[in-house]
């Protein structure tokens, strides 16, 4: 009798324990803006642990080593939410260049959750430069000289 409770109380204790280091904190600073964000860059639960959004389970599934996450061009690359932003896009790091220790990239009120397929940025709005083809542009400058 004495084994099982002593034996209940031990597997009660691992699984307590298991479940506070599931939640990794030092992770946000392994990603960009990740400390601007929060637990939520990768899991449901803003609070951290449990399940996992597309961003989180991207990462648990391909991007860590060890227990740290591997931020690069590969990963910024990818949509994990499937918003048509990529995770760089998102994060401010479209390139994927960004490395634990630099500054958080970009401006705190730009960044977009990459587990989150309603959080994306806006559409770049059209201008002229940006939607006309170099014959128009050729076109109107011969207007302009003749």
């Amino acid at each position: 009798m004495y084994h099982a409770k002593t034996l209940a109380a031990l597997a009660a204790a691992i699984l307590l324990y298991a479940s506070a280091i599931e939640a990794r904190p030092h992770r946000l600073t392994q990603v960009p803006n990740g400390t601007n964000i929060g637990c939520v860059l990768c899991h449901l639960n803003p609070g951290g642990g449990g399940a996992r959004n597309p961003f989180g389970g991207e990462i648990e599934n391909g991007f860590l080593s060890e227990f740290d996450v591997v931020w690069g061009p590969e990963l910024a690359a990818l949509d994990s939410d499937g918003d048509g932003a990529t995770n760089g896009q998102e994060l401010l790091d479209a390139d994927g260049l960004w490395a634990i220790g630099d500054d958080n990239p970009g401006n705190v009120d730009d960044v977009t959750l990459a587990g989150d397929d309603e959080s994306f940025p806006p559409s770049p709005v059209a201008t002229a430069v940006a939607s006309s083809t170099w014959a128009q542009v050729k076109s109107a400058f011969r207007d302009l000289v003749d």
